[in-house]
């Protein structure tokens, strides 16, 4: 296959100064207890990486045009990885899970682009049958969705089951650069100009701090929200816990950061049903951009905030070329999955069981000064955690946050009032 260019916003998340960063990869993490077939495992995750060619693709920086590509290269194999996890007790042995997968991580950015592989299958062996698989995907080649779906293939296929078929990730970038190139996106951009132009007029709220200033954000425990006091609000008002969600993050920018209009952006990954199943990067993102009304009831903000959103996914692939081609900042990215109906859950893995393993030190996928609050949607709780570097906001700023969220729950679940009313429980 011919190396092709990545598109803007793959090139933008790639272009890091900063020396041995973090990868920004996407992971995921399952506690296995009882007896491994090493040798099936192997064979199963094997037979994966030879019929999905994304882990085929590695990447090349051309100094003669700047520009960073792709290519895949062929006899693309998997070896299993297994390591042993050192201590005297379980989270002995589980904090040196979480320093091994750090220096995994790691990558030194002069050699990042020189045919790295770009994606890790590790077993880590705790002793007494118990073991941490972890699987990580460098971003570029991956999207949230297909973390699970690589997980459900590794579990289907060690319990003997066929898995999903899926189309070739070559195929479903060949559509996607299609598209870019197509008449139908050319009357996408005229129909929607008005809109671009009023996106590139946005004045950001966070000022990126100078590179001297910099520093490592990890993810840290932000807020917890109990679904059951939501519910009827939702069911009531067609509500969805992640508009809910974005709402308040709408609110909180604009309390701590005293303005009357913000914007986030949302990662998507827009798929056709042929490549539901297709382990694919993220290409795609929209801007959630709210101007909160005074007059109006938290309730009703949030229910402008879903119609608004709705429209804005419509629109969604304009939206990341406008960010990239013009420098656009992003303010803050918010970041949404539900683990529902497997969040925990044992899982049987031949004669062993497997669940997932919720572990921050574990799945801290991509460490950079770019603010991002993440949820995570369980059967009974959205959990939120926010990635921050202590620049773009600070530890008052974070707690007084938190108070945002909290105000707005007591809105939505127990007595409603308008923006303005709220804003003055925060003035100083």
């Amino acid at each position: 296959m011919e190396k092709l260019k990545l598109l803007p916003i793959q090139k933008a998340i790639m272009c890091f100064s900063e020396p041995r960063i973090y990868s920004p990869s996407l992971a995921g993490v399952f506690m296995i207890e009882g007896k491994l077939d090493k040798k099936k495992l192997e064979t199963v995750i094997d037979d994966i990486v030879h019929t999905n060619d994304a882990f085929s693709y590695r990447f090349t920086y051309d100094e003669n045009d700047n520009e960073i590509y792709q290519y895949k290269v062929e006899g693309t194999s998997y070896t299993l990885d297994e390591r042993t996890a050192s201590g005297d007790t379980e989270e002995d042995k589980l904090q040196d899970i979480r320093d091994q997968i750090a220096e995994v991580r790691r990558i030194d950015i002069e050699g990042s682009f020189k045919g790295e592989v770009p994606w890790n299958i590790i077993v880590f062996d705790m002793g007494d049958d118990k073991y941490i698989l972890y699987v990580r995907l460098f971003h570029l080649i991956t999207d949230g969705m297909s973390i699970g779906i690589l997980i459900n293939k590794i579990i289907s296929g060690y319990n003997g089951a066929p898995a999903a078929e899926s189309a070739n990730m070559s195929d479903y970038l060949k559509d996607s650069f299609d598209y870019l190139g197509s008449s139908e996106y050319e009357e996408l951009l005229e129909k929607n100009d008005d809109l671009i132009k009023s996106h590139m007029e946005y004045k950001p709220f966070l000022n990126a701090p100078r590179s001297g200033d910099r520093s490592f954000a990890k993810y840290g425990d932000f807020i917890t929200l109990k679904k059951d006091k939501l519910a009827e609000i939702c069911r009531k008002n067609r509500l969805s816990y992640f508009h809910i969600a974005l709402l308040m993050a709408h609110t909180m920018f604009s309390i701590v950061f005293d303005r009357n209009e913000t914007r986030l952006t949302i990662p998507i990954g827009p798929r056709k049903k042929k490549y539901m199943a297709t382990i694919g990067p993220l290409i795609d993102c929209y801007f959630s951009r709210i101007k909160l009304d005074d007059d109006k009831t938290m309730l009703k903000n949030t229910i402008e905030c879903r119609s608004f959103n709705l429209r804005e996914t419509k629109m969604a692939p304009i939206m990341s070329h406008v960010i990239t081609e013009h420098d656009m900042p992003m303010e803050c990215i918010v970041t949404y999955q539900s683990y529902i109906s497997n969040f925990g859950e044992q899982m049987p893995f031949g004669e062993a069981k497997a669940r997932a393993f919720a572990d921050n030190g574990m799945m801290d996928y991509y460490y950079s000064n770019c603010l991002s609050l993440s949820a995570v949607e369980t059967n009974d709780e959205i959990i939120l955690t926010l990635r921050n570097d202590g620049v773009l906001m600070n530890s008052e700023q974070v707690a007084e946050g938190v108070k945002v969220f909290e105000a707005v729950y007591k809105c939505l679940t127990e007595q409603d009032m308008t923006f303005a009313e709220l804003k003055k429980q925060f003035i100083k």
